[in-house]
């Protein structure tokens, strides 16, 4: 069975992406990073400071958003 994921979010820079994705990963969600821009030409337009989409697999989508919100309570 093909695995699906999920966008949980879009950043403006791989920095901010990678810092929700290793929450993420520490509290057992894996989660990868593309560009936001891939059908638009991708890295190879907009380099590496593009907007970022962080994608999780389907299965843990609410579980990663309910994360998301708790630290955007704090």
């Amino acid at each position: 069975m093909k695995e699906e994921w999920e966008v949980l979010n879009i950043f403006e820079n791989e920095t901010k992406a990678q810092i929700v994705k290793g929450f993420l990963n520490e509290n057992g969600i894996e989660a990868k990073i593309r560009d936001s821009t891939v059908p638009y030409g991708g890295s190879a337009i907009f380099g590496s400071t593009g907007p970022k989409e962080l994608l999780v697999k389907s299965e843990d989508l609410e579980e990663a958003r309910s994360l998301i919100n708790e630290i955007n309570r704090e």
